[in-house]
């Protein structure tokens, strides 16, 4: 074959293809003109309703065979976005903003597919076909019933839908694995019916990151799940001991928050509470199978003679991965949706993404036999995990299920890979309406002169925080040195995520309750006593708030958010 020998590319040519790619850019604007000049109440997302695409079967083992695929927003869309965002923020009310019930998440015509019943005579490919033809049947139903824009995003690949398919079938007791933050969008009731009246098995729901809360939170959101499912089994959890409980109301408790030690280790004192509700609802047949009171008893005895040096011994880890390609091989060839190994007890993990599946199972094995990230999808295949040689753990894969809470929720919930979001400042303006960002990042306004300032109310807008922020921690882009407002935004983001930034959700009712009531009627009263003293001793008072930030810790967030009204 003859060598071809590249021929140069002249700085002519070079300029003559950037002006052919600005052209088309034109020209691709002008085919989605957006008029700036409309009211200010122009919906977030308004765009006509995209052609339908069919899930096509995926052959091979490829790297993009259990990647989730979601809808994404066009440039008309994300045009309008970033000037909604420059707008002054609306500030919310903590009864509007900060209440989520399941009418409000979840819609009673919005389900999940469950997989076709099947035979044990049929072939590999046949089922799998018939799987491909229900799963785009449902697909087009769920479009066709409901509106794009009312249906947020959710998981269009039928690949990463059969990892949930396989862990339930495989699994005798199911662990719900949610977020204490906003537990109700990580409770689908379409997922509850499926698990406990299509397939019967036992249900635990494990309310996780109860240490980013405050235990009153914790309480409120034990009782409304039990006023709406009263059969469901709840157990509470944490995966970490270096962070303590907090009052979610308290401003000076939430800028406590936006550090965290750079070495976290795995807390297992709540393992034995999480075996002893699984032990409840185990079927008598396999209840003989595991010494349920010799496990709890080793957690609650020996959770704080933990060795955080033992993270090297990954033999457990190793067994595991033969462990799941047997497990394969099996659903695959023999395998039905009512028989599983009658030789161990299978606690099956399933929920959205960033909920903690991993690393709660790492905090049963007290150390990391499962590797995490707070990237969605980091979990490719279901994993199984044996904590005694009768007694398994099965991780399945995060995925997104549909819903009818707004897209931003879902950005700030973690369900979507916050470096991949094409346009992040409405997340910020969905947080910053409901949470004084501004005051916990103690920003200040983006202005060449804040002596301007004193005296005025200025109006903040999402736009404005996410500047400040990028003049705060030196975000500046490469041209220009402007600050990079795309970079903050996505870094507040992700302290969202990591719980730096609490955005916690409460039940209804929660605010006109007798707890919460007292509460205020106490900070009302601490207040009060802390005015009259600074009026009495300025030079005290002054001295004081030098010293210690007491004064500030007693001003409740929902309090801020009522003086700013904009």
């Amino acid at each position: 074959m003859p060598f071809h020998r590249k021929k140069p590319f002249s700085a002519k040519k070079k300029k003559a293809q950037l002006q052919s790619k600005r052209a088309t850019k034109r020209e691709q604007h002008s085919e989605n003109d957006v008029d700036w000049n409309s009211p200010e109440d122009q919906p977030i997302v308004a765009s006509a309703k995209p052609a339908f695409k069919l899930q096509q079967p995926v052959a091979g083992d490829g790297r993009n065979k259990l990647t989730s695929q979601f809808d994404k927003l066009s440039r008309v869309e994300i045009e309008a976005n970033k000037r909604r965002s420059m707008q002054p923020l609306k500030r919310l009310d903590p009864r509007e903003g900060l209440i989520m019930s399941f009418d409000q998440a979840y819609s009673a015509d919005v389900d999940i597919p469950v997989r076709p019943e099947w035979e044990y005579g049929e072939s590999k490919e046949q089922l799998e076909e018939r799987e491909l033809e229900y799963f785009n049947g449902w697909l087009e139903r769920l479009q066709e019933s409901k509106d794009e824009s009312a249906v947020s995003l959710y998981e269009k690949n039928l690949e990463v839908w059969r990892q949930l398919w396989r862990v339930v079938e495989i699994s005798d007791i199911m662990l719900l694995i949610v977020d204490i933050r906003h537990p109700v969008l990580h409770f689908p009731p379409s997922l509850y019916r499926y698990i406990t009246e299509t397939t019967g098995k036992p249900l635990v729901v494990v309310l996780n990151k109860i240490d980013l809360v405050a235990e009153t939170t914790v309480q409120a959101w034990m009782h409304y799940f039990k006023q709406k499912f009263p059969s469901v089994v709840l157990t509470r959890f944490r995966c970490f001991k270096d962070q303590a409980l907090v009052d979610d109301t308290k401003l000076a408790d939430m800028k406590m928050r936006k550090s965290r030690p750079r070495k976290r280790t795995h807390d297992a004192r709540l393992v034995g509470d999480l075996f002893a509700a699984c032990r409840s609802v185990c079927e008598k047949s396999k209840l003989d199978l595991v010494d349920w009171n010799e496990l709890i008893a080793r957690y609650t005895d020996d959770a704080e003679e933990e060795d955080e040096d033992e993270d090297e011994d990954k033999d457990e880890q190793d067994g595991s991965s033969d462990e799941e390609e047997s497990d394969v091989e099996e659903m695959e060839n023999t395998g039905h949706g009512e028989r599983v190994n009658s030789k161990y007890v299978t606690l099956g993990l399933v929920g959205h993404p960033n909920v903690g599946k991993s690393t709660i199972i790492n905090s049963i094995m007290q150390r990391t036999v499962v590797s995490t990230s707070r990237t969605p999808g980091h979990t490719k295949h279901f994993q199984t995990i044996h904590v005694t040689p009768t007694l398994r753990l099965c991780d399945c894969p995060g995925l997104v299920f549909p819903c009818v809470v707004e897209r931003p929720m879902q950005v700030l919930a973690g369900l979507y890979n916050i470096a991949q979001v094409q346009e992040p400042y409405t997340s910020v303006m969905y947080l910053a309406e409901r949470v004084p960002v501004e005051r916990i990042l103690t920003l200040q306004p983006p202005v060449d002169n804040p002596d301007l300032l004193q005296g005025i109310d200025y109006k903040w807008s999402a736009w404005s925080i996410c500047e400040a922020f990028a003049y705060e921690r030196g975000f500046y882009t490469s041209k220009g040195a402007r600050p990079d407002v795309y970079r903050a935004a996505l870094h507040i983001l992700r302290w969202v995520l990591d719980g730096r930034i609490l955005l916690s959700f409460k039940p209804p009712n929660f605010f006109d309750s007798l707890e919460y009531l007292r509460a205020a009627a106490k900070e009302e009263e601490q207040q009060s006593r802390g005015q009259e003293s600074k009026d009495s001793s300025t030079h005290e008072a002054s001295s004081d708030d030098e010293d210690s930030p007491q004064p500030v810790a007693q001003q409740s967030m929902f309090a801020l958010l009522g003086e700013e009204s904009c």
